[in-house]
């Protein structure tokens, strides 16, 4: 599970920024819509970041998507930070070589409350500075019954590294650190020589954390049909999803081999054409932009109902309605029972009463140097009878576009309005 997240230096975030996962102590909010790891902690089902259109609601899902290719880059590749750090750096800075700072805490052992000594929480701390050239610095710290032990640091000295290890980091020291290139990760160095400390983190990256194609084009159908031939009953079950979504006329999903081997998702539709049942197929390309978006993300919903995931989705509410859209937060909230879930939208449908709780909200807007903040709905005090969707679109909690007049200019020259032109004269 993802506790919390701190960036700094990161697109358009200057300072230090960080989100939470974890439940505040609340008797107020709904305990059904978090998951409970032991009685002095509580992680959020559903998270979600609401700001206008260019504030840097998505510098968080960036970072994360960034701090996985590095940690899990293919080993020919020689520089992974090129790739994944190129255009990230603060966009608003003077020297655009400072690094970007990422630091993740990730829950390991939930540990057992009558008896913290022999299964202990364990929480990985896990930090890299680093932009597009170098590694300047990484560290992975466990926090053990909330006590903070190193594992490993890596900090840039001179032309080289100074390691530090902790007495219980288990695995290679040496052979992990030899010749490893400034430009990749000793996180995954060490877990692919066997590190059993690192490992654990290493699979997180691998196994757990799932963040969800932006489009709905190739990529997303590859998702998809990876999906269905590993689980052949999810076809079905989608069908049945789209019907709990008002889509009723689709009667099957599947997929089909091409001629190059590579897999497509199809759809079989039916209509009823002179009181007879007809139907036709349509591949996953052919179909309406919103109809695949709310494809990719139910099979991504499945994935996390079966095993333990960290699924992010950027632009939730894309091509959505906005009572679609809460239904698909209902609908993972009543079948989720050990996953999480951190979307990212400037729909303030997401505020609608019961649907998430107040720590899960977090809002995303520009300071006066144009550098993102990030703060929390349950920052907020007091009582009202109006609604958290009402008061935000009053201005109670900022997080709002602020717009302004607009005039076309043709050629450079304005375009007079004739009948102003006329009362003036």
């Amino acid at each position: 599970m993802l506790l919390s997240m701190s960036i700094a230096n990161f697109k358009s975030v200057k300072s230090k920024q960080t989100i939470s996962f974890e439940a505040v102590k609340d008797n107020r909010l709904d305990k059904n819509k978090v998951i409970c790891v032991n009685d002095r902690m509580n992680v959020i089902k559903t998270s979600a970041v609401i700001g206008p259109n260019g504030a840097g609601k998505s510098s968080f899902v960036r970072a994360l998507e960034v701090l996985k290719r590095i940690v899990t880059s293919p080993e020919d590749v020689a520089n992974p930070l090129s790739s994944s750090l190129s255009g990230t750096v603060f966009a608003y800075g003077i020297d655009k070589a400072t690094p970007a700072e990422i630091s993740i805490d990730v829950l390991l052992a939930k540990g057992k409350d009558d008896d913290l000594e022999n299964n202990p929480t364990v929480i990985a701390r896990y930090t890299l500075v680093a932009n597009r050239e170098k590694i300047f610095e990484e560290s992975l710290y466990y926090v053990v019954n909330g006590s903070k032990k190193i594992m490993f640091e890596r900090k840039a000295e001179g032309e080289g590294y100074k390691y530090r290890f902790g007495k219980l980091y288990r695995g290679e020291k040496k052979r992990a650190a030899k010749n490893l290139s400034e430009t990749k990760s000793f996180l995954q160095a060490s877990a692919l020589t066997g590190g059993l400390t690192s490992g654990e983190l290493y699979s997180w990256f691998v196994n757990t954390l799932n963040i969800l194609p932006m489009g709905v084009g190739t990529q997303a159908e590859q998702f998809v049909a990876a999906m269905l031939e590993k689980h052949p009953g999810w076809g079905d079950m989608l069908v049945n999803y789209l019907w709990a979504l008002d889509i009723t006329d689709i009667r099957r999903v599947g997929t089909k081999t091409k001629e190059d081997g590579s897999k497509i998702v199809v759809f079989t539709h039916v209509y009823v054409n002179d009181k007879k049942v007809d139907g036709y197929s349509q591949s996953f390309l052919m179909e309406s932009l919103s109809l695949r978006r709310i494809v990719a993300i139910g099979v991504a919903f499945f994935e996390s109902f079966v095993k333990e995931k960290v699924l992010l989705i950027d632009d939730f509410g894309q091509l959505l309605h906005p009572d679609l859209l809460c239904h698909l937060v209902e609908i993972f909230e009543d079948c989720n029972k050990q996953s999480q879930m951190l979307v990212v939208d400037c729909n303030p449908s997401l505020l609608r009463e019961n649907l998430l709780r107040k720590d899960a909200v977090w809002f995303a807007q520009k300071d006066a140097e144009s550098s993102t903040v990030f703060y929390s709905l349950s920052d907020f005090k007091g009582r009202s009878k109006a609604s958290y969707s009402a008061r935000y679109m009053q201005g109670a909690f900022g997080a709002l576009p602020v717009t302004s007049d607009f005039y076309f200019l043709h050629d450079g020259t304005p375009v007079e309005d004739e009948a102003f032109v006329k009362e003036e004269e």
